[in-house]
């Protein structure tokens, strides 16, 4: 009996680390909501999820501000990182769910340890945060995660087709921390998916902010410079003519020589993009 008993002893502690890893993994594992909201997709009400698949991590985080504020995560601090779904439900039914991963990776990333994963702004960041991190306020980064997330899901009509039930997401940048987004909706198969143009129907298409702007204002044509003469070093100037009607977006880019003064200026390239 003694025997017995020391025997179930060693298996039961052998056994413990396996269920507190099974139990660490099961928690780690739990979805989190990043946002929710409701819409209205052809009459009908639904409810919108950005649904982290389990905990995200920090990039850009409140822990090294002066790392926050670099181009690279323009747009993006405080940012969390992971795998992002969104989810739509109808009725407390899912009735789609669409992984946003694969829109991100195009542009600049903030960070090599986001590669292959989606990232989105968790906390805005304050014009004062640089200061305080210089005086070592240990209050900082509590401030910091106590402030309301900002919103993302902000609907809008960007193609055109007379239902505001899309919404922009960054998707990465350009230098320095030139914003770029794409915008996410309904297909005409009533299906989500990316918005994309009439040339290439296939790509999700991403602008910088200006130009779905321009999209949900006007149903176009509309000019958006996109690079001036001397940003960067450039010796070219770049824009995009954008305009939509009824669910097809159309985008021409076109890039000109900055001319020397009095010089009449020069078309090097137009492109349906």
């Amino acid at each position: 009996m003694i025997r017995f008993a020391t025997s179930l002893r060693r298996f039961i502690a052998m056994m413990l680390p396996a269920c507190a890893i099974l139990a660490a993994a099961s928690a780690v594992a739990e979805p989190v909501v990043r946002e929710e909201k409701a819409v209205t997709v052809n009459g009908v009400r639904e409810t919108w999820r950005l649904v982290w698949d389990a905990p995200p991590a920090t990039v850009c985080g409140p822990e090294d501000v002066s790392m926050a504020i670099t181009c690279p995560c323009s747009g993006l601090a405080y940012g969390e990182y992971g795998k992002l779904s969104l989810v739509r439900t109808r009725d407390g039914r899912e009735i789609e769910r669409m992984d946003l991963r694969p829109l991100f990776g195009q542009f600049d990333d903030p960070d090599d340890k986001v590669a292959g994963l989606a990232y989105v702004t968790r906390w805005p960041l304050a014009q004062t945060d640089a200061d305080r991190e210089a005086k070592h306020d240990a209050g900082l980064i509590d401030d910091i995660k106590r402030r309301p997330a900002p919103v993302i899901m902000n609907f809008a009509d960007y193609d055109r087709n007379g239902s505001a039930s899309e919404f922009l997401l960054q998707v990465g940048t350009l230098p320095c921390g030139k914003h770029q987004f794409a915008a996410i909706g309904i297909a005409s198969d009533g299906r989500l998916r990316a918005l994309s143009s009439v040339a290439h129907p296939e790509t999700p298409l991403m602008m910088p902010l200006a130009a779905w702007q321009a999209l949900a204002k006007s149903a176009g044509p509309t000019v958006v410079p996109t690079l001036t003469c001397g940003d960067h070093g450039s010796d070219s100037r770049t824009e995009l003519v954008v305009s939509a009607d009824k669910g097809v977006i159309r985008v021409k880019s076109r890039e000109y020589a900055c001319p020397a003064k009095g010089a009449r200026e020069k078309l090097i390239e137009e492109v349906e993009q």
